[in-house]
């Protein structure tokens, strides 16, 4: 390998290094949404209990229980391709959706749906259902 191509090759790796490092830091920075909890979060929500799920954005999943409670999910990750015009779906051999469990996004194909990119998911902060009303009127702009 001459030195002109291990020279690009090493500016290439360090440019993408620096730029990791960018999104890890993006991704570290504290949720502002979840100053609207209002009280501590739980690890684990019952299957059976969930009766909607709204994408906010890559960072923010509401789940919606029976029992007129509201659930922000605080993905640990920014979530690449997860946005509030595609379904996600979750797979879990227990009766519970956990923070250890994942979500998949669904691409649209056609008349039907591919799995897309999957991302763990967070713990599940209780938040009103009127705060849970604004998040989801703010994500629509």
């Amino acid at each position: 390998m001459t030195r002109q191509r291990l020279a690009t090759l090493l500016l290439s790796l360090c440019t993408a290094a620096g730029s990791a490092t960018v999104l890890a830091e993006d991704s570290s920075a504290p949720n502002p949404n979840l100053k609207l909890a209002t009280g501590e979060p739980v690890r684990c929500l019952s299957l059976n209990r969930i009766d909607e799920t709204v994408v906010l954005d890559a960072n923010n999943v509401l789940f919606y229980t029976g029992r007129n409670e509201v659930y922000l999910n605080d993905l640990p990750h920014r979530c690449l391709g997860l946005s509030r015009n595609k379904p996600i779906m979750y797979r879990t051999s227990l009766h519970q959706l956990c923070s250890v469990d994942i979500i998949t996004v669904l691409e649209s194909m056609g008349s039907s749906y591919m799995p897309g990119p999957s991302c763990g998911l967070g713990m599940f902060y209780p938040i009103s259902k009127e705060d849970a009303d604004k998040l989801r009127k703010e994500s629509r702009k």
